[in-house]
């Protein structure tokens, strides 16, 4: 285990490997100096991203719950190479299960695709997850809404592999890392601009560690083409199976997952808790970090006991 310190809020920062589902899986890990609650947080980002999406909040949410929190990077992205299956929502489903039936009960909190994953956890292992955070989660788009078409077509057309990956592959050659981050911030954040300089030097690191690796752009198509099936397949069933307590959180001005798909799936789990965030994108961690932090703080000392 690779110790980083502590911070201000007296947390402490380390990163490990584990082996998940046969794959060998980076790990960050954040420690309150008392832990007085042995049951973790487990954060799963989405669909290009790592566990630097969680770096504004994972200390605060860690200091405030007295609980660890632990992000990993799944299979094919950040620093978790792919396994030789690939890195599909299928195998970084099993990544994930076998965190949790590792780590016991815990509190599952998933953004975009690691929405549906963490979604499908919690169907599989509802004894294990106490409660299930979606985070601008992927939704599947409801029948005769024509929000984000064009961006559904783009995932849709990572089903022919043979055509999407070397174009993919051709873009980001010729961006370059620092080219290549600021475009996919200028997509999927309302203002790239307000997002701190340390946070894009991280993202740009990996991103220049990742133009390195030829494996990266596969990763990336694999994982979208199989993330369009699920939604186009099992996901509407899952989202009538979950059992446990949920939180959905979603900013307003999201271009990835419109908003409207989520209302649709909120208004038949009304069961289920919200938060909205007007003039956020697609990743309230990183642009909301203190509104996410409170919201998930309190939905979590919500849950029953």
């Amino acid at each position: 285990m690779d110790s980083q310190g502590q911070d201000a809020l007296g947390v402490r920062t380390s990163r490990d490997r584990l082996t998940l589902a046969g794959v060998d899986v980076f790990v960050e890990e954040w420690e309150p100096a008392a832990v007085t609650d042995p049951r973790p947080i487990t954060l799963v980002h989405g669909l290009a991203g790592s566990t630097a999406t969680w770096l504004l909040v994972a200390a605060p949410i860690a200091a405030a719950l007295g609980r660890r929190v632990i992000a990993v990077d799944l299979a094919g992205f950040g620093h978790t190479p792919p396994p030789t299956e690939g890195a599909t929502v299928d195998v970084n489903t099993a990544v994930v299960r076998d965190l949790v039936d590792g780590v016991g009960p815990t509190v599952l909190v998933g953004t975009s695709m690691g929405g549906s994953i963490v979604l499908r956890v919690a169907v599989e292992r509802p004894a294990l997850v106490e409660g299930l955070v979606l985070v601008n989660p992927a939704v599947p788009r409801p029948r005769g809404n024509r929000d984000g078409l064009t961006r559904q077509l783009k995932l849709a057309s990572t089903l022919a592999p043979r055509i999407a990956q070397p174009l993919l592959e051709r873009r980001a050659q010729a961006l370059g890392p620092e080219r290549f981050v600021d475009s996919a911030l200028d997509v999927v954040l309302a203002d790239a601009s307000e997002l701190p300089v340390d946070v894009r030097e991280r993202l740009v690191e990996l991103a220049a560690m990742r133009h390195e690796d030829e494996t990266s752009m596969e990763s990336y198509v694999l994982a979208a083409g199989s993330l369009y099936r699920y939604l186009a397949t099992a996901a509407p069933r899952d989202l009538d199976l979950v059992r446990v307590p949920t939180l959905v959180m979603h900013g307003t001005e999201d271009r990835m997952v419109p908003v409207s798909w989520v209302r649709a799936v909120l208004a038949r789990r009304t069961d289920w808790h919200s938060r909205e965030y007007p003039g956020c994108g697609h990743v309230p961690p990183l642009e909301v970090p203190e509104r996410f932090t409170a919201d998930l703080v309190a939905f979590v000392r919500d849950l029953p006991l």
